[in-house]
């Protein structure tokens, strides 16, 4: 069994002291401590203020650190404990929360103990605003923390500018204490920032992997998704500790003390809060400290966090881990370049295919590329080029189809790095299709072949009818009951509801998104089923696949035979499933079964149709 040794309990209390919200050590006495009792003790170390002040006697308490140089704020020979840490910066990059770096170096190692980019050091590398926690945060303007760093031999802490310009103006306080032995029985303070930009494996993200004695006091999570929801929350955090599972959660807002996506939106309390939350942009930016709860390990930590449900969706994670452990520490991977830690400006679709999974061919003026598709299907052809300054223009094109010509150019910011879409062409493809580009200095970062989704608008529907709930299962027994429309799916027929009424078919349109959401068509409308029914026209009889979304449970009938079935809780995901099917000539008859569970519940459904030949209709 793992248990805390007696240096990581005092570097514990230490900590908690720190913050004052913990009792002092019990010395005896049948009273309790009050908070703030530690302040009466005398204090055996000596007080240092060090900071940016102007030596010469002048006002300019700054430094002005020149673009790819690097400023050392404190050079200390030890012992010694850091206090607390305040920062402030003016930059004319607005990426610098992410191209700033800061770097500690503990008793002369010469790997960094700490390796974070500024902003996702104290918890926001999305952007500056003001939230305050206990241990760090941000002030009013001002970065600020509060957590114990304790050294022996020398503290070294260093900022990296790699912004591209001068930093005009950097300002620090750095409070610290001389004393004759740091407590901790030689644990010291770690921080390691890892990033996975596209999270496009099965393998959750790793939030921390250290080797030795120690416990993790704290976590940061910037994420936003590619998809443009927030979906990913349904990842869990993962725990093995020493060699062992030892267990995992049951969402990510869950982790941060949140709930429901938090659907309050931003806070921040003492332990824990959601700094930035952009449902616009997918984005939320969270913090939790575990200093009343330390995670204890006794030779090895490794903390995961799965993005979206199965790690199944496509999402940006940046975290940040923070904690003592003992020396030495293996060495933490290298930063990335700047470039490639800022922000994302331009979010690659999930159903792009990146330039690492495509087969390029140099031509003499350009490159050729050639892409697959999941199936026959109308499709807008999109790029997403590579800019940079200067880089001009470049003609690209669909093999056979005319050129378009597309601009390469981007402000020093964008770099090398992906622009926005370019759609360069909507063409019909049964096949792989060939791209491409001439002219210019010509990179992809990626493909995508978007499928041209018309939706059926118009649908017909019915229902209620009964979905009992079944308690602690997400099981909906009405797919296994058999109801009227099942029976006589006639438009003119009518059916016994769950109340006893007589209700008949009615009209539903999906709304600009292709959703049909029936929640404002029954009452009730959770742990319900409902009916929905259109009619599709074929030319011929051909083979087709049917695309669905839906939420809840479904099945799907054509022409009378059952297509497609699902239970469980789901959300309604453009073009999730996907249902191969024949089809007659003439009108074919689409019957879908909805049940709801609670909540949202709303399905979509078109046909992939190259030729534009299929039409829809809420009546043959």
């Amino acid at each position: 069994m793992t248990h805390t040794s007696a240096g990581s309990r005092r570097a514990v209390q230490r900590l908690a002291a720190v913050l004052a919200l913990a009792c002092a050590a019990c010395g005896g006495s049948d009273t309790p401590d009050g908070p703030f009792d530690h302040l009466l003790s005398p204090r055996d170390e000596r007080y240092v203020h060090l900071s940016s002040w102007d030596t010469t006697g002048g006002n300019v308490d700054r430094l002005e650190i020149a673009a790819a140089d690097s400023a050392v704020l404190l050079d200390r020979r030890g012992p010694g404990i850091i206090r607390r840490i305040w920062i402030t910066v003016f930059s004319r990059d607005a990426h610098y929360l992410r191209r700033i770096a800061l770097k500690m170096y503990w008793d002369g190692e010469s790997e960094p103990s700490v390796q974070v980019p500024l902003g996702d050091f104290f918890g926001n590398g999305f952007d500056k605003r003001h939230y305050a926690a206990l241990p760090m945060g941000v002030s009013s303007g001002g970065f600020y923390a509060y957590l114990p760093m304790p050294f022996g031999e020398r503290a070294r802490i260093v900022v990296e500018n790699g912004t591209g310009r001068t930093i005009d103006a950097f300002y620090y306080n750095i409070d610290m204490v001389e004393v004759n032995d740091p407590p901790g029985d030689g644990l010291r303070f770690h921080a390691w920032w890892n990033r996975d930009s596209r999270t496009t494996s099965e393998t959750a993200h790793r939030v921390l992997a250290a080797a030795g004695r120690g416990h993790v006091v704290g976590l940061s999570m910037n994420a936003e998704s590619h998809a443009g929801d927030l979906g990913f929350l349904e990842g869990d955090e993962i725990f093995y500790v020493d060699g062992e599972f030892r267990g995992m959660g049951t969402g990510t807002e869950d982790y941060f003390n949140g709930g429901w996506y938090f659907d309050q939106g931003e806070f921040a309390a003492p332990y824990h809060g959601v700094v930035v939350k952009d449902d616009e942009r997918a984005r939320i930016a969270a913090y939790r400290w575990h200093v009343p709860d330390p995670i204890a390990f006794d030779d090895s930590i490794r903390i995961e966090l799965e993005h979206g449900h199965a790690n199944e969706e496509v999402a940006d994670y940046a975290t940040v881990a923070y904690w003592y452990q003992t020396e030495p520490h293996a060495p933490l991977p290298p930063l990335p370049p700047a470039d490639d830690r800022r922000a994302l400006s331009v979010k690659i679709a999930p159903g792009a295919i990146p330039a690492e999974s495509l087969a390029f061919e140099p031509q003499a003026d350009g490159v050729t590329v050639r892409v697959p598709i999941p199936r026959p299907d109308l499709y807008a052809v999109r790029v997403y080029p590579v800019g940079a300054p200067a880089r001009g223009s470049a003609d690209f094109r669909v093999e056979g189809g005319p050129p378009r010509r597309v601009s390469l150019e981007a402000d020093s910011a964008n770099a090398d790095l992906p622009l926005p879409a370019s759609t360069i062409d909507t063409i019909t493809a049964t096949g792989t299709v060939t791209v491409r580009a001439s002219g210019g200095e010509v990179r992809i970062a990626a493909v995508h072949m978007k499928p041209v989704q018309r939706w059926s608008q118009v649908w017909n529907v019915v229902g209620p009818f009964a979905n009992p709930q079944r308690l602690g299962t997400e099981y909906s027994p009405a797919i296994d009951s058999v109801y009227g429309p099942e029976r006589d799916p006639s438009l003119d027929a009518t059916y016994l509801d769950m109340h006893g009424d007589t209700v008949g078919w009615r009209r539903a349109e999906a709304g600009n998104d292709g959703r049909v959401r029936l929640n404002s068509h029954f009452e009730p409308n959770d742990w319900v089923v409902a009916y929905a029914q259109a009619f599709l026209f074929a030319p011929d009889a051909r083979e087709a696949t049917l695309m669905l979304g839906a939420d809840d449970a479904h099945v799907l009938w054509l022409n009378g035979e059952r297509v497609s079935e699902r239970q469980g809780r789901h959300v309604s995901v453009a073009d999730e499933i996907a249902v191969p099917v024949q089809l007659e000539r003439g009108w074919n008859r689409v019957l879908l079964k909805l049940a709801d569970l609670d909540g949202g519940w709303a399905f979509l459904l078109r046909v992939a149709d190259p030729t534009g030949e299929l039409r829809w209709s809420p009546r043959p």
